[in-house]
Protein backbone atom coordinates (compact mmCIF):
# COMPACT_ATOMS: atom_id res chain seq x y z
CA UNK A 1 0.00 0.00 0.00
CA UNK A 2 1.07 3.96 -1.18
CA UNK A 3 2.31 5.82 2.17
CA UNK A 4 -0.20 8.40 2.63
CA UNK A 5 1.18 12.40 1.55
CA UNK A 6 0.53 15.14 3.69
CA UNK A 7 -2.35 15.75 1.02
CA UNK A 8 -4.07 12.66 1.87
CA UNK A 9 -3.51 13.46 5.83
CA UNK A 10 -5.27 16.62 5.48
CA UNK A 11 -8.41 15.40 3.44
CA UNK A 12 -8.31 12.48 6.10
CA UNK A 13 -8.42 15.09 9.62
CA UNK A 14 -10.99 17.34 7.10
CA UNK A 15 -13.16 13.95 6.91
CA UNK A 16 -12.81 13.20 10.63
CA UNK A 17 -13.16 16.62 11.91
CA UNK A 18 -16.77 16.81 9.83
CA UNK A 19 -18.08 14.01 11.12
CA UNK A 20 -17.71 15.92 14.81
CA UNK A 21 -20.46 17.39 16.47
CA UNK A 22 -17.76 20.25 17.57
CA UNK A 23 -17.57 20.77 13.54
CA UNK A 24 -20.03 23.31 13.53
CA UNK A 25 -18.79 25.01 16.65
CA UNK A 26 -17.55 28.62 14.91
CA UNK A 27 -17.11 32.44 15.43
CA UNK A 28 -15.63 35.17 13.84
CA UNK A 29 -12.39 37.34 14.92
CA UNK A 30 -14.04 39.69 17.08
CA UNK A 31 -11.55 42.52 16.40
CA UNK A 32 -10.55 42.93 13.12
CA UNK A 33 -10.21 45.79 12.34
CA UNK A 34 -9.61 47.73 15.52
CA UNK A 35 -6.66 46.56 18.82
CA UNK A 36 -8.45 44.62 21.69
CA UNK A 37 -9.71 46.82 25.05
CA UNK A 38 -7.72 46.64 28.07
CA UNK A 39 -10.72 44.59 29.68
CA UNK A 40 -10.53 42.15 27.03
CA UNK A 41 -6.92 40.50 28.31
CA UNK A 42 -8.47 39.24 31.25
CA UNK A 43 -11.25 37.93 30.07
CA UNK A 44 -13.04 34.31 28.52
CA UNK A 45 -16.52 35.11 27.26
CA UNK A 46 -16.71 31.13 25.88
CA UNK A 47 -14.46 29.32 27.00
CA UNK A 48 -17.31 26.39 26.12
CA UNK A 49 -16.90 26.80 22.51
CA UNK A 50 -12.93 26.07 22.88
CA UNK A 51 -14.13 22.28 22.74
CA UNK A 52 -12.69 22.34 19.30
CA UNK A 53 -9.71 22.40 20.01
CA UNK A 54 -9.67 19.20 21.80
CA UNK A 55 -11.84 17.78 18.64
CA UNK A 56 -9.59 19.21 16.02
CA UNK A 57 -6.37 16.86 17.49
CA UNK A 58 -8.98 14.09 18.21
CA UNK A 59 -9.26 14.44 14.61
CA UNK A 60 -5.72 14.57 13.44
CA UNK A 61 -5.31 11.43 16.25
CA UNK A 62 -8.31 9.62 14.08
CA UNK A 63 -6.84 10.35 10.46
CA UNK A 64 -2.80 9.54 11.79
CA UNK A 65 -3.91 5.80 13.05
CA UNK A 66 -6.56 5.56 10.04
CA UNK A 67 -3.95 6.02 7.10
CA UNK A 68 -1.36 3.53 8.84
CA UNK A 69 0.85 6.06 9.87
CA UNK A 70 1.10 5.60 13.74
CA UNK A 71 -0.06 3.61 16.28
CA UNK A 72 -1.79 4.88 19.22
CA UNK A 73 -2.03 3.97 22.80
CA UNK A 74 -3.69 5.75 26.16
CA UNK A 75 -1.16 7.03 28.26
CA UNK A 76 -1.46 8.53 31.87
CA UNK A 77 -3.83 11.57 32.12
CA UNK A 78 -5.54 10.56 29.29
CA UNK A 79 -3.17 11.96 26.81
CA UNK A 80 -2.73 9.91 23.59
CA UNK A 81 0.65 8.45 22.70
CA UNK A 82 1.38 8.12 18.73
CA UNK A 83 4.09 5.92 17.69
CA UNK A 84 4.93 6.60 14.17
CA UNK A 85 5.60 4.09 11.49
CA UNK A 86 8.33 5.89 9.72
CA UNK A 87 11.59 4.79 11.02
CA UNK A 88 13.40 8.62 11.42
CA UNK A 89 9.89 10.08 12.50
CA UNK A 90 9.56 11.09 16.58
CA UNK A 91 7.08 9.97 18.83
CA UNK A 92 3.75 12.55 19.05
CA UNK A 93 2.20 12.71 22.27
CA UNK A 94 -1.23 15.02 22.89
CA UNK A 95 -2.71 16.14 25.86
CA UNK A 96 -6.25 17.57 25.82
CA UNK A 97 -6.48 19.80 28.71
CA UNK A 98 -8.91 22.23 30.35
CA UNK A 99 -8.98 25.88 29.31
CA UNK A 100 -10.84 28.34 32.48
CA UNK A 101 -12.29 24.79 33.76
CA UNK A 102 -13.71 23.28 30.29
CA UNK A 103 -12.37 20.53 29.51
CA UNK A 104 -11.08 19.94 25.83
CA UNK A 105 -9.78 23.75 25.36
CA UNK A 106 -6.50 23.33 25.10
CA UNK A 107 -3.84 20.90 23.38
CA UNK A 108 -0.13 20.28 23.79
CA UNK A 109 2.22 18.63 21.73
CA UNK A 110 5.03 16.94 23.40
CA UNK A 111 7.89 15.17 21.29
CA UNK A 112 10.01 12.30 21.96
CA UNK A 113 10.86 10.21 25.12
CA UNK A 114 11.12 11.83 27.78
CA UNK A 115 8.50 13.80 25.94
CA UNK A 116 9.04 17.38 25.86
CA UNK A 117 6.77 20.32 25.01
CA UNK A 118 7.29 21.96 21.96
CA UNK A 119 3.35 23.96 20.90
CA UNK A 120 0.60 24.64 22.50
CA UNK A 121 -2.79 26.11 21.04
CA UNK A 122 -4.26 28.31 21.86
CA UNK A 123 -1.29 30.11 23.38
CA UNK A 124 -3.73 32.48 25.10
CA UNK A 125 -7.68 31.84 25.66
CA UNK A 126 -8.64 35.20 26.67
CA UNK A 127 -10.84 37.70 24.19
CA UNK A 128 -7.68 40.07 23.78
CA UNK A 129 -5.93 36.88 21.98
CA UNK A 130 -8.88 35.54 20.34
CA UNK A 131 -8.50 35.86 16.49
CA UNK A 132 -11.71 33.71 15.26
CA UNK A 133 -11.82 29.82 15.25
CA UNK A 134 -11.13 29.65 11.90
CA UNK A 135 -7.83 31.03 12.44
CA UNK A 136 -7.49 28.43 16.19
CA UNK A 137 -8.25 25.75 13.91
CA UNK A 138 -5.43 26.78 11.77
CA UNK A 139 -3.06 27.19 14.04
CA UNK A 140 -3.29 23.72 15.37
CA UNK A 141 -3.00 22.11 11.76
CA UNK A 142 -0.11 23.88 11.32
CA UNK A 143 1.18 22.92 15.14
CA UNK A 144 0.78 19.31 13.70
CA UNK A 145 2.14 19.55 10.05
CA UNK A 146 5.05 21.53 12.13
CA UNK A 147 6.45 18.54 14.22
CA UNK A 148 5.19 15.92 11.77
CA UNK A 149 6.35 16.78 8.53
CA UNK A 150 9.82 16.51 8.24
CA UNK A 151 12.55 18.49 9.29
CA UNK A 152 11.87 19.19 12.95
CA UNK A 153 14.44 19.72 15.12
CA UNK A 154 14.53 20.58 19.38
CA UNK A 155 17.33 21.51 21.50
CA UNK A 156 17.67 22.18 24.69
CA UNK A 157 20.33 22.87 27.78
CA UNK A 158 19.86 24.15 31.04
CA UNK A 159 20.15 27.94 29.55
CA UNK A 160 18.03 27.50 26.11
CA UNK A 161 16.03 25.90 23.81
CA UNK A 162 15.37 26.06 20.39
CA UNK A 163 12.48 24.58 18.31
CA UNK A 164 12.37 24.59 14.49
CA UNK A 165 9.92 23.08 11.61
CA UNK A 166 10.70 23.43 8.16
CA UNK A 167 8.84 26.30 7.87
CA UNK A 168 10.94 27.92 10.79
CA UNK A 169 12.04 28.48 14.45
CA UNK A 170 11.72 30.03 17.67
CA UNK A 171 14.73 30.21 20.31
CA UNK A 172 14.86 31.52 24.46
CA UNK A 173 17.50 31.94 26.60
CA UNK A 174 21.48 31.88 25.80
CA UNK A 175 21.40 29.96 22.08
CA UNK A 176 24.56 31.62 20.16
CA UNK A 177 23.97 30.91 16.52
CA UNK A 178 20.49 29.35 15.87
CA UNK A 179 20.86 28.45 12.14
CA UNK A 180 23.78 27.01 12.55
CA UNK A 181 22.79 24.94 15.19
CA UNK A 182 19.80 23.69 13.84
CA UNK A 183 21.96 23.11 10.19
CA UNK A 184 24.81 20.82 12.55
CA UNK A 185 21.56 18.96 14.01
CA UNK A 186 20.07 18.32 10.71
CA UNK A 187 23.58 17.12 10.36
CA UNK A 188 23.59 14.51 12.62
CA UNK A 189 26.12 16.57 15.03
CA UNK A 190 25.87 16.58 18.66
CA UNK A 191 26.69 18.27 22.08
CA UNK A 192 27.13 16.29 25.23
CA UNK A 193 25.73 19.73 27.23
CA UNK A 194 22.31 19.88 24.65
CA UNK A 195 19.60 17.75 24.29
CA UNK A 196 18.89 17.28 20.45
CA UNK A 197 16.04 15.47 18.66
CA UNK A 198 15.65 15.56 14.93
CA UNK A 199 12.38 14.02 13.43
CA UNK A 200 11.85 12.89 10.04
CA UNK A 201 8.60 13.09 8.02
CA UNK A 202 5.75 10.40 9.36
CA UNK A 203 4.37 10.36 5.80
CA UNK A 204 5.82 10.26 2.27
CA UNK A 205 6.73 13.10 0.29
CA UNK A 206 4.25 14.90 -2.53
CA UNK A 207 5.60 14.31 -5.73
CA UNK A 208 5.47 16.90 -8.42
CA UNK A 209 6.17 16.93 -12.02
Amino acid sequence: MAVATVVDVRRAVDAAWAARPEHDVSWPDPHPDRDPLTEEYSRVTDPERYAVVGARAQSWIDALVALGLADASVVEDGATRLVPRAPDALPLTVVVRALDGVPGGVVDLLVGDPAASVDVQPDCGCDACDSGSADLLEAIDDAFVGVLGGGFVLIESERSRIVATADGWSATGATGGVDAAIAAARRGERRPDRRTLVGGSWWAPVMTR
